[in-house]
C-alpha cells in the first residue's frame, strides 16, 4: 500500500489530516512555478490545497514567522535533496542539520521506502493542486495510507497516522465552499 507522508518541523496540526486527505485525490500533471508557488492546467490557474485550507479557516497561520516558513523551506529542501541522492552535506545550516537526522532515523527505522519526493500534481477532478512530501511504501506491512512526520530539532521525530475516513469528505466540503465563493462572492473575498 502506498502512503503519502508529510513532513512536518513544528506539531502536527489537525488540518493536516485534511492536507493529506487532498493529496490523495491528486491525479495529473500540473504546471509548478517555485516562485510564488503556483500551480497551473492549460494557462489556468488552480488554487492549492494549503490555499484553500487557509481560505477556509482551516489553518491558524497567527502562530507562523518567518523564521520558522524559511526554517521549513530549508528542511523540506534537504530531506529532498536527500532522498534523491543529491544532497551536499557541506550546504547543510547547524539548525537544520537535527531535523535532516531526525527525517534520516524515521527512514531507518521505519524502513519506508519513496517512491515519489516533491512532485507537484493536479486534481483532474477538483480542480485544485498540490505537492505531497513523500509518497512511498513501508516494507514490514504498515497499512496507512496517509501520515506526518513531526521533525524535531533535537533529532527525533514522531509518527502521526491519518485513518479517519470522513477527512476526503470535509477536504471536498472545503473544496466545494471555496469553489462555490469563488463564484459567487466576487469582489466581496
Amino acid at each position: 500500500m502506498l502512503t503519502i507522508l508529510d513532513k512536518k518541523t513544528g506539531h502536527v496540526e489537525p488540518w493536516a489530516a485534511l492536507q493529506l486527505a487532498a493529496y490523495t485525490l491528486l491525479d495529473a500533471p500540473v504546471e509548478f512555478t517555485e516562485e510564488g508557488h503556483l500551480y497551473h492546467h492549460e494557462g489556468v490557474r488552480l488554487p492549492s490545497v494549503t490555499g484553500i485550507l487557509k481560505d477556509e479557516g482551516f489553518v491558524d497561520t497567527t502562530f507562523f514567522n518567518d523564521h520558522a516558513r524559511e526554517r521549513g523551506s530549508l528542511v523540506h529542501l534537504a530531506t529532498h535533496l536527500d532522498d534523491i541522492g543529491e544532497l551536499d552535506e557541506s550546504s547543510i545550516d547547524p539548525v537544520i542539520a537535527p531535523y535532516l537526522e531526525a527525517w534520516r532515523k524515521f527512514r531507518r527505522e521505519s524502513g519506508f521506502v519513496i517512491e515519489i519526493s516533491e512532485k507537484p500534481k493536479r486534481s483532474s477532478i477538483y480542480g485544485y493542486a498540490g505537492t505531497p512530501d513523500s509518497i512511498g511504501y513501508f516494507p514490514k506491512k504498515r497499512t496507512m495510507k496517509r501520515a506526518a512526520v513531526e521533525l524535531h530539532g533535537d533529532g527525533t521525530y514522531r509518527l502521526v497516522p491519518f485513518g479517519d475516513r470522513t477527512d476526503e469528505q470535509v477536504w471536498l466540503s472545503a473544496v466545494a465552499c471555496h469553489q462555490w465563493k469563488k463564484n459567487n462572492l466576487k469582489g466581496e473575498r
